[in-house]
C-alpha cells in the first residue's frame, strides 16, 4: 500500500511540474521560430539595427543633376526621377509641371 502511494504521489508531481500548458498562440509562434520563419534576437540588438537603418535612410539617397536649366533629383532608393528646379517659365508647361517633385 505505502509503495503504491509513493508512486501514485510521483506521478501526480511529475505531471505537474513536468509539464507547461501553452495556449494556441504561444505554440504557433514557436513552431514558426523552429521552421526558420522568426529570427530572434535580443532587443538591445534589435534598438542598434533600427537606429542603423534609420540613419542609413537619408545618407547619400538623393543625387542631383543639372541639364541646362533644369535640375533634377533622382532617389537612389526608388529610382524614380523629378523635377527639381527649372525656370518660371517652364514650370507653366503643363507636361513639365507634372515631373515636379512636388507632384509626386
Amino acid at each position: 500500500m505505502r509503495v503504491v502511494l509513493i508512486l501514485i504521489t510521483l506521478a501526480v508531481l511529475l505531471l505537474t511540474c513536468g509539464c507547461e500548458v501553452v495556449d494556441d498562440a504561444d505554440y504557433a509562434i514557436v513552431q514558426k521560430i523552429k521552421m526558420g520563419q522568426y529570427t530572434l534576437i535580443k532587443n538591445d540588438e534589435l534598438s542598434v539595427l533600427k537606429q542603423q537603418a534609420e540613419l542609413g535612410k537619408g545618407v547619400g539617397r538623393y543625387q542631383i543633376h543639372r541639364e541646362g536649366w533644369r535640375t533634377w533629383r533622382l532617389d537612389t532608393a526608388t529610382g524614380h526621377i523629378c523635377l527639381l528646379l527649372t525656370s518660371d517659365s517652364d514650370w507653366k508647361k503643363p507636361e513639365i509641371a507634372i515631373q515636379a517633385c512636388s507632384f509626386n
